[in-house]
C-alpha cells in the first residue's frame, strides 16, 4: 500500500511540471504569459513571420529566428516582457522563469481582435476610441528624406508601459536604409528612464511607408519631447499632456 501511494506521489508530482504544447490568443490590450524553464528551450509558433523583437532584460534570454518561429532560452532566473514585431500585428508577452510549475514547449500564437464585427448600417456610426487609446496626428521630419507621423498612443496602466506609434515614410527618390533611425523621448533635453523603440523595416524604398514604436512607463503623465534620430539628421515635436490621459 505504501509504494501504491508513494508511486501515486510520484506521478503527480511529474504531470505537475510536464511540458505541454496550447494555443494562446494576442491583441493590443492583452499579455500572454509564457512559462520559461533553465536548460529547456521554449518554441512560440506565429502564422506570420517575425521581424523584430523588443525583450525586457536581454541579458538573461537567448532568442533566435527560425521561419515562423522565435525560440526562447532563459539563460537565468529573471522574468521580463517580450514584444515580437510581425508585419502587421505586435504580440506582447510576460515571461516567467519557473522551476517546479509546468512549463512550455510549443506556444502556437494567434491574433484575435478585441473589437467584435459590426454589421453594416445605413446611417453612419461614430465608433468611441478604446480606453487608454489618444489620436495624435503630429508630423515632424527627420532630415530631408523621412517623415515622421505620431498617429497614437496607448497606455496600459495593467503592465505599466505606455505607447506611442508611429508611422514613416521616404520622401526621397531613392531607398533609404532605416536600420540607423531611432526614436528617445526627453523632457529638458533629458532622456526619460525605462524607454525603447523598435522600427519595422531596415530600409524603405521610394515613397514606402513603415512602423515604427516607442514604449516607456506609464507612469509619465506629463508631456515630453518626441526625438528622432539618423545619422546626423534630427527632428523632433512635443507630445503635449492631453495625448496621455
Amino acid at each position: 500500500m505504501k509504494i501504491f501511494i508513494f508511486g501515486l506521489v510520484c506521478l503527480w508530482s511529474l504531470s505537475s511540471v510536464a511540458s505541454g504544447i496550447r494555443t494562446v490568443y494576442v491583441n493590443d490590450s492583452k499579455m500572454q504569459r509564457i512559462s520559461l524553464r533553465m536548460g529547456k528551450a521554449t518554441v512560440l509558433r506565429f502564422p506570420e513571420k517575425p521581424k523584430k523583437v523588443v525583450i525586457g532584460n536581454q541579458n538573461y534570454h537567448s532568442v533566435e529566428f527560425i521561419d515562423n518561429d522565435v525560440t526562447i532560452q532563459p539563460l537565468g532566473d529573471v522574468s521580463t516582457n517580450l514584444f515580437i514585431y510581425t508585419p502587421y500585428h505586435t504580440y506582447g508577452f510576460l515571461l516567467n522563469v519557473c522551476h517546479s510549475c509546468a512549463y512550455d514547449d510549443l506556444v502556437y500564437v494567434k491574433w484575435k481582435s478585441k473589437f467584435s464585427p459590426r454589421k453594416r448600417a445605413p446611417r453612419k456610426k461614430v465608433v468611441h476610441a478604446p480606453v487608454g487609446f489618444q489620436s495624435i496626428g503630429l508630423r515632424f521630419s527627420v532630415g530631408k528624406n523621412i517623415e515622421v507621423l505620431v498617429s497614437k498612443t496607448m497606455n496600459d496602466s495593467t503592465r505599466g508601459i505606455r505607447f506611442v506609434d508611429m508611422t514613416i515614410k521616404n520622401t526621397s527618390e531613392s531607398t533609404v536604409n532605416t536600420s540607423g533611425l531611432s526614436f528617445f523621448a526627453t523632457r529638458a533635453s533629458k532622456p526619460l528612464g525605462g524607454q525603447g523603440f523598435v522600427v519595422e523595416k531596415d530600409k524603405l524604398n521610394k515613397e514606402e511607408i513603415g512602423k515604427a514604436r516607442l514604449f516607456l512607463p506609464s507612469r509619465e503623465q506629463r508631456g515630453f519631447t518626441l526625438n528622432g534620430v539618423m545619422g546626423e539628421s534630427k527632428g523632433k515635436v512635443i507630445i503635449w499632456r492631453k495625448y496621455l490621459q
